[in-house]
């Protein structure tokens, strides 16, 4: 059975979303292993470096779902109206931005694992080189969210005035557009304040979930569109 480039993008989509949530899902430190407060960044490092042979893997399942997750979004940014591909623009840019962060995990996983393993004095000088990269990645993801925030709402409400290609339905669209703007504003309120980080922890989870759940939609409405013509057919040369 060949698929058509809707099915193959809308399938790309779905099946990029569930390995990006079930990487993150494991991600030592920031996910369900070895849990630590992600405003602590001297505790995450040493969690990813305790963790190693999870915390080297993880990012390689997330980069290839960011990947199927990105040719479904071009896949659906080439039928969507042009509302909606405004949107997908930045949502992609995001997911690059998530993937560049991924790559400097795997360095500061090494520099975590050289802490752990060398002498007091230069474990400190190990640790301190993690800690710079990790406020790099920081700012990455600030970056990286504020895009996928904006996106997710310039995109939702694109398809709540012209759902084509994935129809989902109106009101749904006009739901998620309303809770991402929402969520941009608790994310930027709670970005300088420790106390308001943690007291929004539970809001976040929900946010993301709540993001890759209207992700899988997406890409089952994309896998399930029948395909239409969109340019007139050329005429048969007699």
């Amino acid at each position: 059975m060949r698929l058509t480039e809707k099915q193959l993008g809308g399938w790309s989509l779905l099946l990029g979303t569930v390995a990006v949530a079930l990487g993150y899902l494991l991600s030592p430190g920031r996910g369900a292993v070895d849990t630590v407060p992600s405003t602590n960044l001297n505790d995450l490092t040493l969690a990813m470096a305790r963790n190693a042979t999870l915390s080297y893997t993880i990012p390689v399942v997330i980069i290839c779902g960011a990947l199927l997750m990105l040719n479904g979004l071009l896949t659906l940014r080439r039928y969507a109206a042009p509302v909606p591909r405004l949107g997908l623009l930045a949502m992609a840019i995001a997911l690059v931005i998530q993937m560049t962060m991924r790559g400097l995990d795997y360095m500061i996983v090494g520099m975590g694992l050289a802490a752990l393993e060398s002498d007091p004095a230069r474990s400190d000088e190990w640790l301190q080189s993690a800690l710079q990269m990790q406020r790099m990645v920081w700012g990455l993801h600030f970056t990286s969210s504020v895009a996928g925030y904006v996106g997710i709402v310039i995109l939702a409400l694109g398809l709540a005035f012209r759902p084509e290609p994935v129809r989902l339905p109106q009101a749904l669209n006009g739901i998620v557009a309303v809770l991402a703007v929402a969520s941009l504003v608790v994310f930027i309120s709670a970005w300088h304040s420790n106390q308001l980080e943690l007291a929004f922890a539970p809001v976040f989870a929900a946010m993301s979930v709540a993001g890759l759940v209207y992700m899988a939609l997406l890409g089952r409405g994309l896998a399930s569109s029948k395909d239409r013509q969109t340019n007139n057919p050329e005429p048969e040369v007699s």
